[in-house]
């Protein structure tokens, strides 16, 4: 397991020298802000990011931006969707980013089986082009919204996780396993790890107090990370623990000054350094 922190809401080329002064070996690039969405990219800033990463001696993901509708059903939308999420992968490919994390979106409870449909039909080639390039995509699971409301993100749960990656039963698409939206869910994290242990990509990490999802500090609400953590151990994840909030360097910092015991008493503090 690597110790991880987004990058975002600013230009992500601020936070490679908080990831060098703070010992991070890993960041997952945020482009789910207007300074890093896909038509902010040229080969410049390309190579710039590359350089950056060099010389801050890290290895880093890409996270993209939530805010697109990968379960759209409008043809024409549809369409512009999945060229939307092969440009995500062609970015991360370019960007020589180990793994991207990639959405499934929402929905109206309306036409479900057709959401589905559409949805398995928009991810079988971006999958294709990510195994060429041998490129993991992660998909978030996402949090779950009060049950009144009439939108729905999709994505929510293991069954609906499931019915879409085991359409598409590829090695380069997995999990991004949320602990924080998980931790919402009867189960818990544990009936994901359950559910998918050999196809968890990396996970989000980020606190709150079991009844919402507000990304708070680790330690500031009522996640049992070392339970979690424990778990993950026994299914031999390897990757990303990204410490994902919102804006403060200064809760990065601490939530990773708080996780460090944890992983001591794990015995994987000296991995989770380690780029």
């Amino acid at each position: 397991m690597k110790l991880c922190f987004n990058a975002g809401p600013q230009p992500m080329e601020e936070y490679f020298s908080f990831a060098k002064e703070n010992g991070f070996p890993w960041i997952e690039l945020s482009c789910n802000n207007p300074n890093n969405f896909l038509d902010k990219w040229n080969p410049a800033r390309i190579s710039g990011i590359k350089k950056l990463r060099d010389q801050a001696g890290v290895k880093y993901g890409l996270h993209s931006a939530s805010f697109v509708n990968a379960a759209e059903i409008e043809p024409t939308v549809r369409k512009a969707v999945q060229q939307h999420l092969i440009d995500y992968v062609e970015l991360a490919h370019q960007l020589e980013a180990e793994y991207v994390v990639l959405h499934f979106g929402y929905h109206f409870s309306l036409f479900m089986d057709h959401v589905f449909d559409c949805l398995i039909k928009t991810y079988t080639p971006v999958v294709e082009l990510a195994e060429k390039y041998k490129l993991p995509i992660g998909i978030e699971n996402m949090n779950k919204i009060h049950e009144e409301a009439e939108i729905a993100y999709l994505g929510v749960t293991v069954e609906e996780l499931a019915r879409v990656l085991n359409a598409i039963p590829s090695k380069y698409f997995g999990l991004t396993l949320d602990i924080a939206h998980a931790s919402l869910l009867p189960g818990g994290p544990e009936s994901f790890i359950d559910a998918f242990p050999n196809r968890i990509i990396s996970t989000h990490v980020s606190d709150n107090d079991l009844i919402l999802d507000r990304h708070v500090p680790v330690g500031n609400g009522k996640i049992d990370f070392k339970r979690v953590f424990g778990n993950l151990m026994k299914v031999n994840f390897k990757g990303t623990l990204n410490i994902e909030l919102p804006r403060s360097n200064e809760d990065r910092a601490l939530s990773k000054r708080r996780l460090e015991p944890i992983l001591a008493e794990l015995g994987i503090l000296k991995e989770a350094l380690t780029p």
